[in-house]
């Protein structure tokens, strides 16, 4: 079989790579971020020749920290720059994997199945293995990133793991917490757990409004305006009634505002008070890549389960980087203020920040 031929870079090579590329005027990686990157990208170089990472006595990296340090973004370019193959890399989403599941429970007749096929989907193949934004809370969630883990280990594939979250603080909801205790395990002894904080959030930094999530706005209804009139005077036309239609028909029908070519129009309460879950959120983002989501109250007047969806649906816009337009009652400022915060909330409020106010 044909392998392709891979090139190893120096860590300043890496560095120099990233730095020139990261902006059209580039940037400068803080001291945190350049030891980093040195370190794994010694690990990359010394996996690849090695073959696998038992030889190594470890499996990979864990990178934590607050939202908007770099973790996704610095990872992401040492895996796209690490020395395998393209076709042998793969880079799974928190969200992606257990759609991933979710698949493989239809069509297999036990959950143990249905967890070995979708591990086997996943690290087939596979010589380097990116995991971006691991969060777990809930205990299904934890016995499947346990096994994931515990594969890891066993095949010797070098792996990159970020979340916000240090291992000892997943699922820490004391009831079921026991059940992530082998995966963390795992992490402390096969993985090297760094902290990325260096008490910037890069996300307010360097930001470009053309084009991506971030192109999107958070419009605010003014005392004596109507929803319509502020969305008119961003330059958007509201929708009519007869344009009301339905979504995901077959599935769980959802009730959108409009939907106009790849423009889907929403309702807070249509789509995030209705029983809406992941996976529609990332049927939707196949069909529809501009979201305009309307009527968005501070999440204090809202239930924990319509506020964990926006937290969700945040985290699937982002991942897919689709323009997001937000008409609230509030500033973004005061939508936080709830004293029952749905868990990741910070890590919402941090990527909302990056919407233009106009």
């Amino acid at each position: 079989m044909e392998t392709t031929e891979v090139v190893l870079q120096s860590s300043e090579a890496v560095i120099a790579h990233i730095e020139n590329h990261a902006t059209p005027g580039g940037v400068i990686l803080d001291p945190e971020q350049r030891r980093l990157v040195e370190e794994i990208t010694a690990f990359l170089h010394n996996a690849a020749t090695a073959g696998h990472t038992a030889k190594l006595g470890q499996s990979g990296y864990f990178v934590y920290g607050p939202p908007g340090r770099g973790k996704t973004w610095l990872m992401t370019q040492l895996f796209e720059t690490a020395p395998y193959p393209a076709e042998t890399k793969r880079q799974v989403h928190f969200h992606d994997f257990f759609r991933g599941l979710q698949r493989q429970l239809g069509a297999k007749t036990s959950t143990r199945e249905a967890i070995e096929a979708t591990l086997q989907d996943l690290l087939t193949g596979t010589e380097l293995f990116f995991f971006d934004e691991l969060h777990v809370h809930d205990p299904g969630s934890a016995v499947l990133l346990n096994r994931l883990l515990a594969a890891i280990a066993e095949h010797g594939i070098p792996t990159l793991i970020t979340s916000n979250y240090e291992p000892e603080g997943l699922l820490q909801e004391p009831a079921f917490h026991h059940v992530i205790e082998p995966g963390i395990k795992i992490l402390r002894e096969h993985f090297s757990v760094l902290t990325l904080d260096g008490g910037t959030d890069y996300r307010l930094q360097h930001v470009s409004h053309d084009a991506g999530f971030a192109s999107g706005r958070w419009l605010v209804v003014e005392p004596g305006h109507t929803p319509a009139q502020t969305l008119r005077a961003a330059g958007l036309v509201p929708p009519e009634p007869e344009e009301a239609t339905t979504v995901l028909e077959g599935h769980r029908v959802l009730r959108a505002l409009a939907a106009r070519g790849r423009q889907i129009w929403f309702d807070f309460a249509d789509l995030l008070q209705a029983r809406s879950v992941t996976s529609d959120f990332m049927e939707l983002v196949e069909d529809y890549d501009q979201w305009v989501l309307t009527g968005v109250p501070k999440l204090s007047n809202t239930d924990p389960a319509s506020r964990q969806r926006f937290v969700t649906l945040i985290d699937v816009l982002v991942d897919r980087d689709i323009p997001l337009t937000v008409c609230a009652t509030v500033p973004r400022t005061e939508l936080s203020h709830t004293e029952e915060p749905p868990p990741d909330l910070f890590r919402t409020m941090s990527r909302l920040a990056l919407l233009g106010d106009h």
